[in-house]
């Protein structure tokens, strides 16, 4: 049975060296996203939000004093495909390939627009813009309506 949902996550950008980024430590519900060789995304629970941001601080005071930490979380919208039909769903938005080992972490266009894309084992988690929000949940709504 397929279940889409709107997700609510804390995203923490880090930007900082390689080598700083490299050395992170996270938290075991903490995605680490890298989307650059500068940048990575912490995906979290709301309710850790602040210690994923504490931990982040005290990390590149010593790793790289420069190194930025923001929360983006107001900056972004999520969606959690859920069941057997998820992957399916999602070929039919987007044409970037899922990788069959999971946990796994790409980006590409999704319906059209920039996304950011955690494939689990049980559900696939979808983050847009936040000013994409509205487009792709009616985008996965017509993908769910065009199902065989």
């Amino acid at each position: 049975m397929l279940s889409i949902e709107r997700a609510h996550a804390a995203i923490v950008a880090c930007c900082a060296s390689p080598e700083a980024l490299d050395t992170l430590p996270t938290h075991p519900e903490t995605h680490t996203c890298r989307v650059a060789p500068d940048e990575l995304l912490l995906v979290t629970p709301p309710a850790l939000l602040e210690d994923t941001e504490r931990r982040a601080a005290a990390h590149f005071a010593v790793a790289d004093p420069a190194a930025l930490v923001l929360d983006q979380s107001d900056g972004w919208s999520a969606f959690t495909l859920r069941g057997d039909e998820a992957d399916a769903v999602f070929a039919r938005l987007s044409a970037v390939p899922l990788p069959a080992r999971r946990p796994a972490f790409v980006q590409g266009a999704v319906a059209g627009g920039s996304a950011k894309i955690i494939a689990l084992d049980d559900c696939i988690h979808l983050l847009v813009p936040s000013t994409l929000r509205h487009h792709l949940a009616a985008r996965l709504q017509d993908a769910c309506a065009s199902r065989p």
